[in-house]
């Protein structure tokens, strides 16, 4: 039984054993014969004769056998490639500039930028060789000046970051941007700036002063103009109301006139009226007068109608005493009573004229 025992034991323990080993040599084989491709990160295989295999590895692991392969790996992100430079300008300056260049690997082009460059260092060198190319070809054109303006200096650096890319593409290389940064210009250009700075202030200060001299003057104008619009609006608002008043003057006495005029027609026609209603109303009593004269003379014409009158002139006549000779007449007969007082009714009377 303790035969069996240990014979069964030491065949779980040779099982164990195995599979520590089998374990243990799958651990060296992955340690030793892949390789990891962190992120970020590119690799490309190589093989034993110097052969690039034709394929980029993304992150993972990557079987690289000792002695038949090797993995290299590549940042395929952007890259800042940078170079002082001292360009001399059409003007015969020279500017210091800092110009940085954006780049990287293009997508799925690793394998083929790992056949033309051991590295980072010649791929730098070869982006430097560019730019001393095009930056001679085109900065150099620029006058110092031109490095303050940012719109040209913006066209000019794309131009070159154009001409790079397109150098540069055949290589498996992309250029985004070229920048230029910390210029610093050249001291006698400086001096001379400085003075041209001071130069054009003096002049927008005299040019200020002279539109301000203008401006004042106008202003002036504009005041004295305004002042004579304003007097010569008040003239003539004053000869207007004097024209109004005398329009009005003329017209009340117009009013006044053709009132004058019309009250003198109503008082003519009015005297005219009342002398024509006084010579009617004389003429209306005149033929009353006539008419009464005549009717009295019919009267008078009748019988006993002179002793009627007489009775009354003798009524209305006041006599102190008269003494008549009552021999020679009968006075009761009236006729020859009123012909002793020395009234005779039969002697004819004047026709009395009719009153005016």
């Amino acid at each position: 039984m303790a035969g069996n025992t240990t014979e069964g034991g030491g065949g779980f323990g040779c099982f164990a054993a195995a599979a520590v080993a089998l374990v243990f040599c799958g651990m060296v084989f992955l340690w030793t014969c892949y390789t990891k491709v962190p992120a970020n990160t590119i690799g490309v295989r190589t093989l034993a004769n110097g052969g690039i295999e034709k394929m980029d590895y993304g992150p993972g692991y990557v079987l690289c056998i000792p002695g038949l392969h090797q993995v290299k790996l590549w940042d395929p992100t952007w890259t800042n490639v940078y170079q002082h430079m001292e360009v001399r300008g059409s003007d015969q300056y020279k500017t210091s500039v800092d110009v940085s260049v954006i780049l990287r690997i293009h997508k799925d082009k690793c394998h083929d930028v790992a056949g033309k460059f051991q590295g980072y260092e010649r791929i730098k060198s070869r982006v430097l060789t560019s730019l001393s190319q095009y930056a001679n070809e085109i900065l150099t054109q620029m006058k110092t000046e031109d490095f303050y303006n940012a719109k040209l200096r913006d066209e000019r650096t794309a131009q070159m970051q154009k001409l790079m890319d397109t150098q540069l593409e055949e290589l498996g290389l992309e250029v985004k941007s070229v920048l230029l940064r910390n210029i610093i210009y050249d001291p006698t250009y400086e001096e001379q700036l400085l003075k041209k700075q001071l130069a054009g202030q003096t002049r927008d200060l005299e040019d200020a002063l002279t539109k301000q001299t203008i401006g004042e003057t106008e202003t002036e104008l504009i005041g004295k103009q305004a002042d004579a619009e304003v007097l010569s609006i008040k003239e003539k608002q004053d000869q207007e109301i004097a024209n109004l008043k005398a329009e009005m003057d003329q017209t009340c006495n117009k009013i006044m006139q053709d009132a004058q005029l019309k009250a003198e027609a109503a008082t003519a026609k009015a005297k005219s009226d009342k002398r024509a209603n006084i010579a009617k109303a004389d003429t209306i009593k005149a033929e009353a007068t006539a008419a009464g004269t005549k009717a009295l003379s019919r009267v008078y014409a009748k019988p006993g109608a002179s002793y009627y009158f007489a009775q009354k002139a003798l009524a209305g006549i006041k006599l102190g005493n008269i003494e008549l000779n009552s021999n020679t007449f009968n006075p009761l007969e009236t006729d020859k009573l009123l012909k002793a007082l020395g009234l005779d009714l039969h002697v004819p009377q004047a026709q009395s004229t009719p009153a005016k």
